[in-house]
């Protein structure tokens, strides 16, 4: 049933590519330095590019839906069985992850709604600008910041997936031991291919890369699911002793000593505060969305594109995460395609289509980190010259992908970062723009001798809770994760 719901996905996301194109949906002309750096200020790290950027007010329920669950699903997909495997190697524990995962994506989607209707009532068109509009300019640094370090890590994890798996590709090949090293493509690619890709000013040739990342991350949810059903990684599978023993599948009874849940789960938390994080986008696809003709608000649609959208990155990445977990238990790696026999065809299909997924989306991600960096240095408007331009692409790609060298566990980059950047994103900065928001409009009520609707008030009470719950995790979140670290 599972396989079939994925195949459906991807039909209907294959379907909608032309219906878009027939309704004048634009290519994205992305340049460093022009007012289309919006369109790339998400910078999620995805391996499902986000869609092409459409007209103010044009777009369609249906188009808005596979534009945004594109934009949600990121890197982080492939390193969320190894969060089930931080707090177990039961089989069983693939249920208290699947209902974390469907929480907390509830929570990610009513906070993405939240930041539209935010910023539909302050008439701001971005998060920053929503943001501003309620803190004062002064305090944009603190999300721009925020944003700026989870391009960062974005950008991180597609260097580390890349030199992984063109290191296996090389190893499948038989190619020489030096290209076996994951940091000889590191510096490779870095040089001869993502360096030359980011200076690129205008990125509108990339656009290319959504229709290649839908079909690879697709590809790799049902090859992994091929995997578990025909038991080639099972004890005595054609495939079991092809990979090294840490690698084999590893499944033990929750016992006394360690519990199905432990507090190690708050490293699986943490993967998941940033894995459906598409949240600077929110005012943005709002303000995309046409005005609906059957008579319902704009409000109500933009709520079907959530939950569209939502559900289907929640089927992708639950697929995904149990698809491995369920296949490898305890050892599944921080990135799961390591899992995988270099001698497997359809590991290297799917390790060849993610790179490519990847080559044509990290420049994407890389415009967002460049126009963060330079604004918070106050260089934004020297973007456009080509000295800065070509010097900040330099210095960024070396600090990034130099950490590559030596950072290897993605499930490690991805739960950090979740940890302390996405529960920010997600949880806290949503929930307070709201407080403050709500205040403002209760200072205006009284001086007209009004008072606030209940409603509003108890929403806002509920995300006072949500950010100490935001505060929480990023702190226990943080802990965990560096914790395990220490372990292995």
């Amino acid at each position: 049933m599972l396989m079939n719901a994925l195949l459906c996905s991807a039909l209907m996301c294959t379907s909608a590519l032309p219906q878009m194109n027939m309704k004048g949906i634009q290519r994205p002309q992305l340049r460093a330095g022009g007012s289309d750096a919006s369109a790339v200020e998400a910078g999620n790290g995805d391996l499902v590019a986000a869609g092409p950027t459409v007209p103010a007010g044009t777009a369609t329920v249906s188009a808005s839906t596979i534009n945004l669950s594109k934009n949600i699903v990121g890197a982080g997909v492939l390193a969320l069985a190894s969060g089930v495997a931080a707090f177990s190697a039961s089989p069983i524990a693939i249920v208290p992850a699947m209902a974390l995962l469907l929480f907390l994506g509830g929570v990610s989607f009513y906070t993405f709604m939240l930041i539209a209707r935010v910023g539909q009532e302050m008439g701001t068109a971005t998060y920053k600008d929503t943001w501003a509009k309620i803190f004062g300019s002064q305090l944009s640094i603190i999300p721009a910041l925020t944003i700026a370090f989870k391009t960062y890590v974005g950008g991180l994890s597609y260097t580390i997936i890349l030199g992984d798996s063109f290191a296996s590709i090389a190893s499948l090949v038989g190619a020489p031991t030096l290209l076996r090293n994951s940091n000889f493509w590191v510096c490779t690619l870095s040089a001869f291919v993502l360096l030359p890709l980011s200076l690129l000013r205008d990125l509108s040739s990339l656009a290319v890369g959504s229709v290649i990342g839908t079909a690879g991350t697709l590809y790799t949810a049902l090859f992994i699911w091929l995997r578990l059903l025909d038991g080639s990684y099972a004890a005595g599978g054609a495939f079991h002793s092809a990979i090294a023993a840490t690698a084999q599948p590893r499944f033990l009874a929750a016992s006394a000593a360690r519990p199905l849940l432990n507090p190690s789960a708050f490293v699986l938390v943490s993967m998941l505060s940033t894995a459906f994080l598409a949240h600077y986008n929110a005012p943005k696809y709002f303000n995309e969305l046409a005005v609906p003709t059957d008579g319902s608000t704009k409000q109500q649609a933009f709520t079907r594109v959530c939950a569209q959208a939502f559900g289907l990155a929640a089927l992708l990445m639950g697929s995904i995460m149990a698809g491995g977990y369920l296949t490898f238990g305890g050892a599944s790696q921080g990135l799961i395609l390591n899992n995988y026999a270099t001698s497997d065809p359809l590991a290297f299909i799917a390790r060849l289509g993610i790179s490519a997924s990847i080559l044509f989306s990290y420049p994407l991600n890389f415009v967002g980190l460049r126009e963060g960096v330079l604004g918070m240095l106050g260089l934004r408007g020297k973007a456009a010259d080509p000295s800065v331009h070509t010097l900040s692409t330099v210095l960024l790609v070396i600090v990034m992908n130099g950490l590559a060298l030596k950072l290897k566990n993605l499930g490690l980059v991805v739960a950090f970062g979740g940890a302390l950047l996405g529960s920010m994103l997600v949880y806290v900065f949503p929930a307070l723009m709201f407080i403050f928001a709500t205040r403002k409009e209760e200072a205006a009520l009284a001086a007209k001798g009004k008072t606030l609707a209940p409603a509003r008030r108890n929403e806002m009470y509920a995300n006072i809770g949500l950010v100490g719950l935001g505060l929480f995790l990023a702190a226990i979140g943080c802990s965990m994760v560096l914790k395990n670290a220490a372990k292995h």
